[in-house]
């Protein structure tokens, strides 16, 4: 074998090492909204390469999101063309290291509770500087708005907020019945209910059980009575039922509302963003939860649940 074979040979074994490394980091790849999956994960993966070696944790990297979360909302509020774009490059770091967290803890098996629960809380974080910010650099820029900014923005905020909770509700629906990974919405709870139970007989972990007992808190934004018994699907059905429905949440899910405000805020024309959430995310989430309430509702029935 000649040096080019060997070198050939081995470039081949690298390859195939790094894409199933790349697989590994991922959740399951219907768990990700579409642009995470093709444009977030592949750049995180980058970065995880090269941090990969070192003593960092995944919940020091969402320390670091949540510190360019906040740098790209203090870069907002400036209110000029370039600080807009200085802001929305700074929100896509903070997402990049978002998405990065979760892939080295899945990598290195270090995936805890507090974990998960620190990933989500600083996506509310850098969510709120982020909104903030963009909001007082409107108020400080040179903008015609129908309404106040700030009417704008809270109506925005309120309205990301429940097309993220049902997003993720129903992803995790699709991932538990259609898949059959993860646990239902319901059952999370108790998880993490028993969690905190199991924490109430040590003293130490103050803020792990103030952390995981707000995070219950959330779940029942999420979560009926109904939806910790078990409810009853045909596999199949609900796969091949929700599929291509599954795939319609991703439009307002969190990362689309992230890319709509980085393209209003780089084009310098926050109205995108407004547009997107206030008018075509409402129409589209109303259109969705009556659809998926009856795609539900018509496998229970062909199920004789």
């Amino acid at each position: 074998m000649n040096k080019f074979e060997e070198f050939s040979r081995q470039n081949k074994i690298a390859t195939k090492k790094m894409i199933r490394d790349f697989k590994k980091s991922l959740k399951d790849s219907i768990f990700d909204e579409t642009l995470t999956l093709y444009i977030f994960r592949p750049i995180s993966f980058i970065f995880l390469r090269m941090l990969y070696k070192t003593k960092i944790t995944p919940n020091q990297i969402s320390f670091m999101s949540i510190i360019a979360g906040m740098i790209g909302g203090a870069f907002f509020i400036a209110g000029t063309h370039f600080w807009f774009i200085m802001g929305g490059v700074m929100f896509a770091i903070a997402t990049i290291l978002d998405c990065l967290d979760g892939m080295i803890a899945r990598l290195k098996n270090m995936g805890t509770y507090i974990g998960r629960i620190i990933d989500g809380v600083s996506d509310y974080i850098t969510s709120i500087f982020i909104h903030v910010g963009f909001a007082m650099g409107i108020d400080n820029g040179q903008f015609d708005f129908p309404l106040n900014p700030w009417v704008l923005m809270i109506l925005a905020s309120i309205f990301n907020i429940m097309h993220s909770i049902l997003v993720d509700y129903y992803k995790n629906e699709f991932m538990y019945y259609a898949l059959g990974k993860g646990v239902n919405a319901g059952e999370e709870k108790e998880r993490f209910k028993q969690e905190l139970k199991n924490l109430k007989s040590k003293k130490t972990k103050l803020l792990d059980k103030i952390v995981i007992a707000i995070y219950i808190g959330y779940t029942y934004l999420q979560t009926s009575q109904k939806d910790v018994q078990k409810k009853q699907y045909d596999k199949d059905k609900y796969y091949h039922s929700n599929k291509t429905l599954i795939h319609l949440w991703f439009l307002i899910g969190p990362n689309m509302h992230i890319v709509v405000l980085m393209v209003a805020a780089f084009l310098y024309m926050p109205m995108i963003y407004f547009y997107y959430t206030i008018i075509f995310g409402n129409l589209l989430m109303l259109v969705l939860w009556i659809i998926q309430i009856r795609i539900n509702k018509k496998i229970r029935g062909n199920s004789g649940a």
